[in-house]
């Protein structure tokens, strides 16, 4: 009998600090942790709480390619060029 008055308490701690959780999240749009492009990148996910990774394919990949598109980035500091790097007889293009 004491192994399920534990067990009890076990689960029920899990389940409220999980509604604890839940409850607590910060919303992503307003959340001055997350960097300002990215906060807009989830609101406009967040606009609708379906989950949209359970519609048919090829759907999902569609949402977060036009949210991706219509995020401006900034390719000013990243370089295209190529290298190779080999190592223990094996090469690796980068």
């Amino acid at each position: 009998m004491k192994y399920f008055g534990r067990l009890a308490t076990f689960f029920l701690g899990g389940m409220i600090m999980t509604q604890l959780a839940v409850a607590q999240a910060p919303n992503a749009a307003t959340d001055p942790r997350i960097d300002p492009q990215v906060r807009s990148l989830l609101a406009d996910l967040n606009k609708d709480s379906s989950p949209f990774w359970e519609l048919p394919q090829p759907k999902p990949q569609e949402i977060l390619t036009g949210l991706q598109n219509k995020t401006p980035v900034d390719m000013s500091g990243v370089t295209t060029t190529e290298r190779t790097i080999t190592q223990d007889g094996r090469s690796v293009k980068l």
